[in-house]
C-alpha cells in the first residue's frame, strides 16, 4: 500500500515537473513588462474635524492649484488631492500627514484647530519639499 502511494506521488511529481518545464518560455525571448508596486502606507484613523477642515483649494508657490476633496461612505472617509493632473487618493498616516497612492508624494496639512492654512508637498521620505500651498 505504501509502495503504491509512493509510486503515485513520484509519478505525479515528475509529470508536474515535466509540464512546468515544457510550458516555461525562454527567458531571453521574454518581452513582458513587470510592474513593481511598493509597500502601501498604513492607514491611521483620522480625527473627525480634520476631514472637514482640510477640504478646499490651496494656491501653490509654483502657480498651480491644489484641490482637496473627500468622499464619506458610512464611516469610511476617502480623501483625494488634485495637483492639476487628476485626483489621487491620499491616505492618512498620522498627525495631519498623508501619502498619495501610487505616487511618491507626501502632504503635510498644518494650521490651527479651526482650519488648515498650509500644505507642504514633499517626497515620501520628507527630505525634499516639492511645493508649499496656502489658502
Amino acid at each position: 500500500m505504501r509502495t503504491k502511494l509512493l509510486l503515485a506521488a513520484t509519478a505525479t511529481f515528475f509529470a508536474l515537473t515535466a509540464t512546468a518545464t515544457a510550458t516555461a518560455a525562454p527567458q531571453a525571448a521574454s518581452t513582458e513588462r513587470v510592474t513593481v508596486i511598493g509597500a502601501q502606507a498604513a492607514r491611521t484613523p483620522m480625527a473627525p474635524f480634520l476631514f472637514d477642515r482640510m477640504m478646499g483649494d490651496y494656491e501653490m508657490t509654483d502657480g498651480r492649484k491644489l484641490t482637496v476633496t473627500g468622499k464619506l461612505t458610512g464611516n469610511a472617509k476617502t480623501v483625494y488631492a488634485d495637483l492639476g493632473d487628476g485626483p489621487v487618493e491620499i491616505v492618512h498616516i498620522g498627525k495631519g500627514r498623508f501619502v498619495a497612492m501610487n505616487k511618491d508624494v507626501r502632504f503635510a496639512f498644518e494650521g490651527t484647530r479651526r482650519h488648515v492654512e498650509t500644505v507642504r508637498v514633499s517626497t515620501v521620505d520628507g527630505r525634499r519639499q516639492l511645493a508649499l500651498a496656502q489658502r
